[in-house]
């Protein structure tokens, strides 16, 4: 009987951890202001697209073999990232290319400028929703900016040059690509780039299989967004009240969708970075005992210490089934500021303070906690730790003093 019910219960198990998965990323979603960023981006993709598309048809023109096929091109990209209803728009994109080698040199420079103030936007969004606090030099810029925009580049030109006849010909496939596997292409295109953007742009190492999942997420809601963007469009017609300028709204509106797409794939790719499978409270820590949680925080960083780690955001997430991403998150930037920890080199969380010489008191004047002192019968005590603090706080309450100057090192100790 046991045997016949498993198959049940491993599905029931999947479904609560999928709804967990989804709520989590919806919440990591929200919490980024995607939605806001999506529209910043939106704005800045207008300003920045001719000279962004100007940058990679002249990196596509320092490969001569996709010279033959650098018109296909052009229509392959307008084909597939613009719906039906942003056509009008095209013949306005390849006027601006067309003069751009009339161009002086501080006309070159500001497009190159205006190029990089996307990338540069980019690179902000996507180091918010992963967490990252620290920008990259210029050098690691400049190297990451040039990656995103050779490899993209060439991975859609191999697209259009594997499309084209004379390849196919060699193939057998003289009568063109079947529909059926010419849009599987695109599909598995379209995954490579995101997943390469997800991988390359934001300052930190991003897990292959993580990227993965949040580039087929973007893949699949891009394609679903474009036909119900058409069906849409077709049926509403804004020309009633924009007249002559309706494209601009339309194809505002479209960067916006697609932005949208981008960043919810992000946000899970970031998200299964910290989620995690054993977690079993979706409640976070009250924010009036967040007090608590920072000792707590301290503690698994010395004890990490006196083994020889460090920990990650995620290591930190598991030891701490009840805290939520951003609280961890936020205290921890909290004590890098106030200089009581700092990063690896890897980016891992370690100790910049003698625990020896940091008292309670000073931990909690570093940071912006409350002091529940009314509520100290009411406080966890899962741990010795738990109650050691919780000791210590209620000396607070009677004596005024107690704990208050006793260092974090031999709090710990107590019970060790």
């Amino acid at each position: 009987m046991t045997d016949e019910n498993q198959p049940t219960l491993d599905i029931k198990q999947h479904a609560t951890r999928a709804q967990r998965l989804a709520r989590h990323v919806w919440k990591h979603f929200q919490e980024d202001r995607c939605l806001e960023e999506a529209a910043s981006l939106s704005y800045t993709s207008l300003l920045a697209m001719v000279p962004l598309l100007a940058v990679v048809f002249g990196i596509i023109s320092a490969f001569p073999v996709f010279n033959e096929w650098s018109s296909n091109l052009q229509d392959f990209i307008f084909d597939n990232l613009l719906p039906t209803a942003g056509e009008q728009i095209v013949p306005y994109i390849n006027t601006f290319l067309d003069s751009i080698s009339s161009l002086t040199l501080p006309g070159t420079i500001l497009l190159i400028v205006t190029a990089l103030m996307l990338m540069i936007r980019i690179e902000v969004a996507l180091n918010r929703i992963w967490r990252v606090d620290r920008n990259r030099t210029l050098v690691n810029r400049i190297t990451m900016y040039w990656a995103v925009l050779t490899l993209g580049p060439i991975l859609i030109a191999a697209a259009v040059a594997l499309s084209a006849s004379k390849v196919l010909g060699v193939l057998g496939m003289e009568g063109g690509v079947p529909p059926g596997l010419y849009r599987m292409g695109i599909f598995f295109l379209s995954w490579l780039v995101f997943s390469l953007f997800f991988l390359l742009v934001p300052n930190r190492r991003v897990r292959i299989k993580h990227a993965l999942a949040g580039a087929f997420l973007s893949t699949v809601l891009f394609e679903v967004a474009k036909a119900g963007f058409v069906a849409y469009v077709s049926n509403a017609n804004y020309k009633v009240i924009y007249g002559a300028l309706a494209t601009i709204p339309i194809f505002l509106f479209w960067l916006y969708i697609v932005w949208n797409v981008v960043l919810f794939g992000a946000s899970l790719a970031a998200s299964l970075t910290t989620f995690s499978d054993f977690r079993k409270y979706d409640t976070d820590w009250p924010k009036r005992w967040e007090f608590q949680l920072a000792f707590r925080l301290v503690g698994h960083l010395w004890k990490a210490q006196r083994e020889g780690n460090s920990l990650s955001d995620g290591d930190l997430l598991e030891l701490e089934i009840h805290a939520s991403e951003i609280q961890i998150v936020h205290l921890m930037s909290q004590m890098d500021r106030q200089r009581i920890v700092n990063k690896d080199e890897v980016g891992n969380w370690l100790l910049a303070r003698d625990l020896g010489e940091l008292t309670l008191g000073e931990l909690y004047n570093m940071g912006d906690y409350i002091l529940p002192l009314d509520e100290v019968d009411q406080l966890p005590r899962d741990t010795d730790w738990d109650r050691t603090f919780v000791a210590g706080l209620a000396n607070i309450r009677e004596k005024g003093q107690g704990d208050w100057e006793c260092s974090l090192k031999s709090m710990y100790l107590r019970n060790d």
